[in-house]
């Protein structure tokens, strides 16, 4: 009896980590939290860590908004969803940030671009956002969304 607990005990273990239904991966899973904000400059001013909402000329910034992850050649690989703007203290001002993440980003790519709204893509090093660094949308003061061609 002692000599099947031992065995059913161990696939028991093994299937809660995961490790038996990746028998046949040959390789580690490479993913990582890709994370991140757009910073809407020229937010109105107020309390720190409050909630805010972009500035009026900014209309492609606001709480569910879309923001796109593509590889260096433009390819979508995920979408992500900006969470609620939070007032942060800038330099000459206050900013409105709205914070992402994708879980499970390949660090198999040496590049990303983020883009959100009908803005252009910014490229960030997958280096540095599998390291942690946050990719940071800057979003200047009083810039409207880029119209439509």
């Amino acid at each position: 009896m002692r000599r099947l607990v031992l065995p059913l005990l161990l696939a028991l273990w093994l299937g809660g980590c995961g490790w038996l239904s990746r028998a046949d991966e040959t390789s580690k899973p490479d993913g990582f939290l890709l994370h991140g904000y757009v910073s809407v400059a020229g937010a109105a001013a107020g309390t720190p860590g409050s909630a805010c909402l972009a500035p009026s000329p900014v209309r492609d910034v606001y709480q569910g908004g879309t923001v796109r992850i593509a590889d260096a050649s433009g390819r979508p690989i995920a979408a992500a969803e900006l969470a609620a703007g939070v007032l942060a203290a800038g330099g000459g001002g206050f900013d409105c940030n709205f914070a992402f993440e994708q879980r499970n980003v390949s660090s198999g790519r040496a590049t990303y671009q983020i883009s959100v709204g009908s803005r252009p893509a910014i490229s960030f090093a997958t280096k540095d956002l599998a390291e942690g660094r946050p990719a940071v949308i800057p979003v200047p003061a009083a810039a409207a969304s880029p119209s439509p061609s």
